[in-house]
């Protein structure tokens, strides 16, 4: 079985381009697009996979860093979606309830959302949550950015070591 999943995966296309003038940043744009669509699609799981393989492929640093800015644009694209798409409808309906809400991402910072990255809350509800309230976009990319990174970090430092 194991034979059939390596014959699926094109690794001599990727070495030869690793081989090319300028292939370890073509790779490395390949992981960041990989990231960024992962994570703006909401699909759980995914940005570890991607974040090993990129540190087993690019090595640690360059693969710890196209993944974390592919993640980071990813997680606001998404996060626009949700505000455009949900804020307006749920604020209209739920409004009261929603204050509360309101109230946490002011006095919290940027803390509770990192918190929630590192504890391991699924990547759409945390968006989801922070579309919905008052959190801001740079805010909340911050805070992605800082909860994301040692989970990226260490898988992809954990990939290069392979």
């Amino acid at each position: 079985m194991d034979s059939a999943i390596l014959d699926l995966l094109p690794l001599d296309a990727i070495e030869a381009l690793l081989a090319a003038p300028f292939g370890e940043v073509w790779v490395a744009f390949g992981f960041f697009a990989l990231a960024a669509s992962a994570y703006a699609s909401g699909v759980p799981g995914t940005l570890l996979p991607i974040s090993f393989s990129s540190g087993a492929l690019l090595g640690g640093a360059l693969g710890m860093l196209a993944v974390g800015f592919g993640a980071v644009l990813g997680a606001l694209v998404l996060y626009k979606i949700l505000e455009r798409s949900s804020r307006g409808a749920l604020r209209s309906r739920y409004g009261h309830h929603l204050d509360r809400l309101d109230g946490w991402a002011r006095r919290g910072g940027i803390l509770p959302i990192i918190g929630l990255r590192l504890v391991g809350l699924p990547h759409l509800a945390v968006t989801a949550v922070c579309a919905i309230a008052a959190v801001g976009a740079r805010r909340y990319a911050l805070a992605t950015a800082v909860g994301v990174l040692p989970a990226i970090a260490l898988t992809s430092i954990a990939g290069a070591a392979i």
